[in-house]
C-alpha cells in the first residue's frame, strides 16, 4: 500500500515563477529518491495556491525524503516562496 502526501502553500506575491522555476530543477532529484512513485503540482486558478500531490511507497520515504530536503536547505529556499509554513498531510491508499 502506498501514501498519498499533499503539500498546500500560498506562494507570495510575485514569487509563483520563481518558485516554479526552482521546482523544475529539483525535481529531477525528487523522482529518483528512494520510496518515490510519482508527483504532480498545481496552482489554483485566480490564486497564488499551490498543492503538491505526491505518491509515495511509505510515510518514512516521504519523510527521509523532507529531512533530506530540509538538511539541505532546499526546503528553506521554498519556503521563502511561501506566506507561511506549507500544510503537509499523509493519506493512506485503500486497496479496491
Amino acid at each position: 500500500m502506498s501514501v498519498i502526501v499533499t503539500l498546500e502553500a500560498d506562494i507570495k506575491t510575485g514569487q509563483k515563477e520563481k518558485l516554479l522555476g526552482m521546482l523544475r530543477d529539483y525535481l529531477p532529484e525528487t523522482k529518483v529518491y528512494a520510496g518515490f512513485i510519482s508527483i504532480s503540482i498545481h496552482t489554483q486558478q485566480n490564486s497564488n495556491h499551490i498543492l503538491f500531490f505526491e505518491e509515495w511507497e511509505k510515510v518514512e520515504n516521504y519523510e527521509s525524503y523532507l529531512g533530506w530536503r530540509t538538511q539541505s536547505g532546499v526546503m528553506d529556499t521554498l519556503g521563502a516562496t511561501f506566506v507561511e509554513v506549507p500544510k503537509i498531510t499523509y493519506y493512506n491508499t485503500e486497496e479496491m
